[in-house]
């Protein structure tokens, strides 16, 4: 779909769907806000792929997400991620640390789990390797 009408509202969608919201940020949000504040009650699962986390709405779809896949990002975005999920486990120099080795491998990415413990797979290298933040 390529226009924000054709979006069928959460209360109209098969239970246990999945919907993909990519590079949604020039279109009105309205339509997909819908899905991370009701989806989850309709067993609804959706993935929202974006190039600028800063410019994802914070209220609905950054508070709401429980898994967040990070690739290599600069700075700015990367302060946004850890205020959002990641502060009270950790520095932001160790949240940078533990980014560069997950992004030190060829298309290597970071893997937020916030329904994990921190000890078992809150914190991912990729999907299969957990980090332990506590260890040093």
């Amino acid at each position: 779909m390529n226009n924000n009408a054709d979006i069928l509202p959460p209360s109209k969608v098969k239970p246990n769907s999945i919907f993909i919201f990519d590079d949604a940020m020039a279109e009105n949000q309205t339509s997909i806000l819908g899905y991370f504040s009701m989806g989850r009650h309709k067993g609804v699962d959706c993935f929202y792929c974006v190039q600028s986390y800063s410019w994802v709405p914070k209220s609905v779809i950054r508070d709401n997400a429980n898994l967040i896949i990070l690739f290599k990002v600069d700075n700015t975005h990367l302060s946004h991620v850890f205020s959002d999920h990641v502060a009270p486990d950790m520095t932001f120099k160790q949240f940078q640390d533990m980014c560069a080795m997950c992004w030190s491998d060829k298309h290597g990415f970071l893997v937020i789990d916030k329904d994990s413990e921190l000890t078992s797979g809150r914190y991912r290298k990729g999907f299969d390797s957990f980090i332990n933040p506590l260890e040093d």
